[in-house]
């Protein structure tokens, strides 16, 4: 009784074909009508239409169930594929800057040509303390070849704290700053990072964030401008993998966190050994020695 109470004082805002409808009028001839011959249909059906009316406020039922049961989601659809295929063209072309700003011969710069050549064979000279005294010795020892072959060239450490939805961080990589009257450098700063693409890894990737990531080099050379874009760039193509996976963007992932590894306030020291690689081990031993210099090699 309650029931039918209630439907009353609906049905009344109905139009004549819905009121038809809620009392049973025609129903044979309502394309996909069935009657289950018991109160329990009529009931589930009055509560069909009353649930339509009220969540849409009265307008065109059909088109409601339609969307609801994916009948009327092409629209959606097309949006999902235009969005799909604009993160396409930009992870191409996220592509094409990398490709374009990272070679060393991209920009008409004899300076930073001159200095990529002499970065990888200073980092293939000292390949070996990688695996036996780890990164920063290598970087340093990187640093110290460049310094004797005639560069102004130091370890730059970073470090940010928290702000502003910025997370805390630190981190550490060579410069090179050209003289005012060295070729085409004029005093320009240049970002050296021996581990550059390794800083853009992310989680299950996507195909295109592959392709993207492929495009970085291993040790980068390059001006602050250019870092400053591909960055950019490539934390966007970060960004728009791991949301394509279904997963968070981390903090460390952000552009700003990004940018500010290598664009960050920073302190720089030209020391080639830290006083940290050049204690003594318990067994005596010296660790790392002749750490950074020119004529470094393979312990015998």
């Amino acid at each position: 009784m309650a029931v039918r109470i209630w439907a009353k004082r609906v049905s009344v805002q109905l139009d004549d074909e819905a009121r038809a409808r809620l009392r049973g009028d025609d129903a044979r001839g309502v394309a996909g009508y069935a009657s289950s011959g018991s109160d329990h249909g009529t009931t589930t059906c009055l509560s069909g239409l009353v649930h339509a009316f009220l969540e849409t406020g009265g307008g065109d039922s059909t088109s409601s169930a339609a969307a609801d049961y994916g009948g009327g989601g092409e629209s959606d659809h097309d949006e999902n594929l235009e969005d799909l295929d604009v993160a396409e063209d930009r992870d191409r072309a996220a592509s094409e800057t990398v490709r374009e700003l990272m070679s060393s011969t991209a920009e008409k710069d004899s300076f930073r040509t001159r200095l990529a050549t002499d970065v990888s064979k200073a980092a293939e000279g000292v390949a070996w303390l990688r695996s036996s005294c780890g990164a920063a010795a290598s970087r340093r020892a990187v640093m110290a070849r460049l310094r004797t072959a005639g560069y102004n060239a130091g370890i730059c450490k970073a470090r940010w704290n928290a702000s502003g939805g910025l997370a805390a961080g630190n981190y550490e990589y060579i410069d090179v700053v050209a003289a005012p009257g060295d070729g085409d450098g004029q005093g320009r700063r240049y970002i050296v990072d021996l581990d550059f693409a390794a800083e853009f890894e992310v989680a299950r990737p996507t195909e295109a964030y592959k392709g993207v990531v492929a495009c970085l080099p291993r040790a980068a050379v390059a001006g602050e401008e250019a870092v400053r874009q591909v960055v950019r760039a490539v934390a966007d193509a970060a960004r728009r993998s791991l949301r394509a996976r279904g997963l968070h963007v981390p903090p460390w992932r952000k552009s700003r966190y990004m940018l500010a590894k290598w664009l960050g306030p920073y302190r720089r020291t030209t020391n080639p050994v830290p006083t940290s690689l050049t204690a003594t081990a318990p067994g005596g031993d010296v660790k790392c020695r002749a750490v950074g210099f020119p004529t470094a090699g393979p312990p015998a």
